[in-house]
């Protein structure tokens, strides 16, 4: 992230986007998603629990301007997962249903998602955007999606 600001200082740009507006595609830098899954397993390890809300502290307010972003996916959202400075700093929310009211308070910031239906059902609380946008996702066999891969990589 230091070294995408280095380049973004020194083409004098805003954004990762201004800047691959300004260079051939093969000089452009790729936007990267950071992609934390079973996020509340590496939560209970202390040492990493501090690194990390500090390091998250920080890439979520300076990573989407260098164009990084981050995925945390845990199953089971709770205070010591998702401590308060680290739910702060991490502005969008998805939120499958939940089991209690605490609980949607803790993933999506208010409750709510504990009454959605399962199978796909969906709250986000997206920065910029007025209260919960409620959505329902697919669902996919694993056949679905071993043939989505395929088509995918055929291309």
């Amino acid at each position: 992230m230091n070294t995408r600001y280095a380049i973004l200082r020194q083409n004098r740009v805003p954004n990762l986007f201004e800047l691959n507006k300004k260079l051939s595609i093969s000089d452009q830098l790729p936007v990267l998603w950071i992609i934390h899954d079973e996020f509340a397993t590496w939560m209970m390890t202390p040492e990493y629990k501090e690194s990390v809300s500090n390091i998250v502290g920080r890439l979520g307010v300076q990573a989407r301007t260098a164009g990084i972003y981050l995925i945390f996916a845990a199953q089971r959202p709770d205070p010591n997962v998702m401590p308060m400075q680290l739910r702060d700093n991490l502005g969008n929310r998805l939120v499958l249903k939940v089991s209690s009211e605490g609980t949607s308070e803790i993933a999506l910031g208010e409750k709510g998602a504990e009454r959605l239906l399962g199978k796909g059902h969906l709250a986000a609380k997206l920065e910029g955007e007025d209260g919960v946008i409620f959505s329902q996702v697919p669902f996919l066999e694993t056949t679905d999606l071993e043939n989505l891969v395929a088509k995918i990589k055929s291309k």
